[in-house]
């Protein structure tokens, strides 16, 4: 929570200062949140590979011409970054929603551990949710792998997170002695 409020402070002062209108300061968080999950990320992952690998990666050219291939091209070549904003985003639902139902279900003993966990993920919703807008908006456009690869890596980063739950303590899951496995 500090941090959250810290984070605000600094931009409540950053828009007084600079005279911001608070509509134009909130398209400029929102997409500070998706470069950051996108390009940015990308942008970590050549630089890694540039580095320790001395591997030159291949960078997307633009082509002034409409040639139809080199627009192909070009819009493939840029459906990758929204890969990771929109799997972060599923996952966030995905959070709130077993969250919650997980607190209704009563196996929550309180719901203030879920509070700060909901906050945060309503949070990154919010920002990505132009995201979200743009790809429902454009069905016809949005190319197929991006709707794809964000399910499918975003079902198998919920399956390891079932699988491999940091909250849960170990005592807490099946006696291996009643199922017939002895771990001694």
């Amino acid at each position: 929570m500090t941090l959250f409020v810290t984070i605000i402070a600094t931009s409540s002062l950053e828009t007084h200062w600079g005279r911001v209108a608070l509509d134009d300061w909130w398209r400029n968080e929102q997409l500070w949140v998706i470069s950051t999950a996108s390009s940015h990320l990308f942008a970590l992952f050549r630089g890694i590979i540039e580095v320790m690998l001395g591997i030159k990666a291949k960078s997307l050219q633009t082509c002034a011409g409409s040639d139809r291939d080199s627009r192909e091209q070009y819009k493939s070549g840029w459906s990758i970054l929204l890969i990771p904003p929109m799997t972060i985003l599923i996952l966030n639902i995905i959070g709130v929603v077993s969250g919650i139902s997980n607190a209704i279900n009563g196996n929550y003993d309180s719901w203030s551990p879920l509070f700060g966990k909901v906050l945060f993920a309503i949070w990154v919703i919010i920002h990505l949710y132009p995201c979200l807008g743009g790809m429902m908006g454009n069905q016809n456009r949005v190319p197929t792998i991006v709707v794809v690869w964000s399910i499918l890596l975003s079902s198998v980063c919920s399956l390891l997170w079932v699988r491999l739950n940091p909250f849960l303590s170990k005592s807490d899951g099946p006696v291996l002695e009643i199922c017939g496995l002895d771990c001694d």
